[in-house]
């Protein structure tokens, strides 16, 4: 037997160990550049430093005070910052309501666009004739007011007008970008608060587009700064008038070049200064700032022993003790209203008719597409509704002739995405919507406050609303539309997006709150257990049409369409009606006649009375297309064709099989290509050795077996 030395096992044990990779190289992560790439980036530097280190090389550093001091760098130098400050000023004022008219979508807005960005791309002295023709002493409007003894050419007001000219394109570009790309859900979720159309702008607009505002008004001083060619063809060089600093470093590279670089450095520092301005992270910045000093106030404590274990790991969860424990404020208990919802919207192929009973919770179901987020913007406001009406409480919100703004219908909205204002704490959320009812500061303060302690999240009021998880974001939400003290609450699938756990803390804090002040509740879900939980009615869409309305354990125990046949996991089979009330059936493609329990029967595995559909089954016509629906426990599973005489026998190939709890579903597909699934336990499937491919029997319980007209 061949025997390993300690030595060489040492040895051979170095060799295999993997070597750790050095801290911080991250070389998994690294996807390195071409060669070439990096050569010619390089050289593209190359081109812009090289000229700055040499004409750094010829600047007297030591003389730079006595040079920079002389009357005439001074009259150079507080004159560009002055001129340059007011035609930034005037850049901001103009261009920011220039870049929001050009963000938005209107008959020949190309064109606008292409005239606002012209000045970027001409010649500087083409600028400053342009202006001198329009502004000059006989130019167009030159002449009138030179009349009126208002002489702009060849005036300091000259030089702030050619910078403006030449600079606010650059902030108009840059911001009528931003505001192009950007995403408009908060401003929405803002008119669903009732915020108007000034809020929206001033707290929401451009606050967020703030990081692009400041880089475009950085580069609009930037270049008013080293304005030249338009500056000189327009205000001519008059010493302390309108002989800026370029103008200036012009003028003294022949006669005094010591003098023009000291000025050229200055330039160039306050160009750098400028521009560095825009790298820098300020949202963050104010955000950390904002999360400090409110952490330094001792707003951010929490005693541990008010934490859930699941807060003190991630904080998305609160513990339903501590939910149930805090009281929702107590204004307007009962307070919901009936809703009556019906509007024709033909571009979106939606018609519909529905009511909503007060202080109770409907669920409004479907597939995608079906004009479920439709009815939710209708209803919000967002939505006209065109050639219908939408009514609560017996007040007129949209009809031919009157229509109710979002936030002013006493509706709240919550969508998929919560919406939360990245750019405000939590508490500044929730003030928010409560100042836009017209709340004081302070009352909204403490209102906001109780808010949160009502759904758990009094603890995040300091947190920035970029800084919260998905539960989070959710709850807090949700405290600030009830802020808004609604009359009707609009939920359109905002718990998609939780995981389990968060979805059920969801799911009990919806309902209390809506049972502890009466809400009306319309909710949006594609999640049985959100219909089970929550919804006491169930309204079924399909293409934009209510196809199935009714008590949710009526319509989840007995579905009349095919979209709940499958949320309930229930096979649906096509083809024509074969036999009458008494004795239903369904004659598939193939020719075989899948037979089903009378109508009006409630037995074979329904839930009582509340699956009972007598005198609501519709009458079935021999010929007329039907369907079949089979539940998955309705079908049993053999090898081959059992002894007996079995009504309902279909052979059918195993496409797939998925654990389903204790059970396995198996997924099946019958020769005419319709598809059935069936419940059976592990040890069938060894015994069966059932496996994708195979095919098997299947034996379907005609008692538990639902035939049905077809719809559509």
């Amino acid at each position: 037997m061949n025997q390993t030395s300690p030595t060489a096992r040492s040895a051979q044990q170095s060799v295999q160990r993997p070597v750790r990779a050095l801290p911080g190289r991250g070389r998994a992560a690294r996807s390195p550049l071409p060669v070439l790439v990096t050569v010619l980036a390089i050289l593209g530097g190359s081109a812009i430093i090289l000229p700055l280190v040499g004409m750094g090389t010829r600047v007297s550093w030591g003389q730079l005070p006595q040079l920079l001091g002389t009357p005439s760098a001074q009259a150079a130098l507080w004159l560009s910052i002055r001129t340059c400050l007011i035609a930034t000023l005037v850049c901001v004022v103009l261009g920011i309501p220039l870049a929001l008219l050009l963000s938005r979508s209107w008959p020949g807005v190309r064109f606008a666009r292409v005239l606002a960005i012209l000045p970027m791309t001409m010649p500087p002295v083409v600028a400053g004739i342009a202006l001198l023709a329009t502004f000059g002493r006989r130019g167009v409007f030159g002449a009138y007011l030179e009349a009126w003894d208002i002489p702009i050419a060849f005036t300091t007001t000259a030089v702030v007008l050619a910078q403006v000219f030449v600079a606010m394109p650059y902030l108009v570009v840059t911001l009528e970008a931003a505001l192009r790309s950007r995403d408009t859900l908060a401003e929405t979720t803002a008119r669903t608060l009732g915020a108007g159309p000034w809020r929206v702008l001033t707290q929401v607009t451009l606050p967020l587009a703030a990081p692009a505002l400041a880089r475009g008004t950085a580069l609009a001083l930037g270049r008013s700064l080293g304005e030249f060619g338009a500056t000189i063809a327009f205000a001519g060089s008059r010493e302390g008038v309108t002989r800026t600093m370029p103008l200036a470093i012009y003028l003294e590279k022949e006669s005094d070049t010591a003098t023009a670089l000291a000025l050229a450095v200055v330039l160039i520092g306050l160009s750098f200064i400028i521009v560095g301005a825009t790298t820098v992270d300020w949202s963050g910045l104010v955000g950390a700032l904002l999360t400090a000093r409110q952490e330094r106030d001792g707003q951010e404590v929490v005693p541990t022993s008010e934490l859930s274990s699941n807060e003190e790991s991630n904080g998305d969860v609160p513990s339903s003790a501590r939910i149930a424990s805090a009281k929702a404020p107590q204004e307007g208990i009962g307070r919901g209203q009936d809703l009556q919802v019906a509007f024709e919207l033909p571009q979106r192929d939606v018609v519909v008719d529905l009511e909503v009973e007060a202080g109770r919770t409907t669920a409004l179901i479907g597939p995608n597409g079906s004009g479920k987020s439709t009815v939710c913007s209708v209803v919000a406001g967002l939505l006209d509704a065109e050639n219908g009406r939408v009514v609560l409480g017996g007040r007129v919100l949209d009809d031919p002739g009157r229509f109710v703004r979002a936030g002013r219908r006493q509706v709240a909205l919550l969508s998929q995405e919560p919406g939360v204002f990245t750019h405000m704490s939590v508490l500044g959320n929730v003030v928010f919507a409560l100042r836009c009812q017209g709340v004081s500061r302070a009352e909204a303060t403490r209102r906001a406050r109780a808010e949160l302690a009502a759904v758990g999240a009094e603890h995040l009021a300091s947190r920035p609303g970029g800084a919260l998880s998905g539960g989070q974001a959710a709850r807090v939400a949700l405290a600030r539309a009830l802020a808004t003290g609604p009359r009707l609450l609009v939920l359109d699938e905002p718990m998609a997006a939780l995981d389990v756990t968060a979805r059920q803390e969801m799911r009990r804090l919806v309902a209390r709150r809506c049972a502890e002040e009466g809400l009306t509740l319309l909710l949006v879900t594609h999640d049985v257990l959100d219909l089970t939980a929550l919804a006491e009615d169930v309204v079924v869409l399909d293409r934009g049409r209510v196809v199935e309305q009714g008590p949710t354990a009526k319509v989840l125990s007995a579905p009349r369409s095919d979209f709940v046949a499958h949320l309930t996991g229930t096979a649906v089979l096509t083809g024509v009606i074969d036999g009458d009330a008494e004795a239903p059936g369904l004659r598939l493609p193939s020719g075989q006649v899948i037979h089903g329990r009378p109508q009006g029967d409630a037995t074979g595995g329904q839930v009582g009375e509340q699956g009972h559909r007598k005198g609501h089954d519709e009458v079935l016509h021999p010929g007329a297309p039907g369907i079949a629906l089979v539940p998955p426990d309705a079908v049993a599973l053999y090898r081959q064709a059992p002894h007996g005489s079995p009504r309902n026998v279909l052979t059918g190939r195993v496409t797939g099989l998925e654990r389903s709890g204790a059970l396995v579903s198996v997924r099946l597909e019958l020769e005419e290509g319709q598809r059935l699934s069936a419940a059976v336990t592990a040890g069938a499937v060894a015994e069966l050795g059932i496996t994708e491919g195979r095919e098997v029997c299947c034996v379907i319980k005609a008692v538990q077996v639902r035939i049905l007209a077809r719809r559509g």
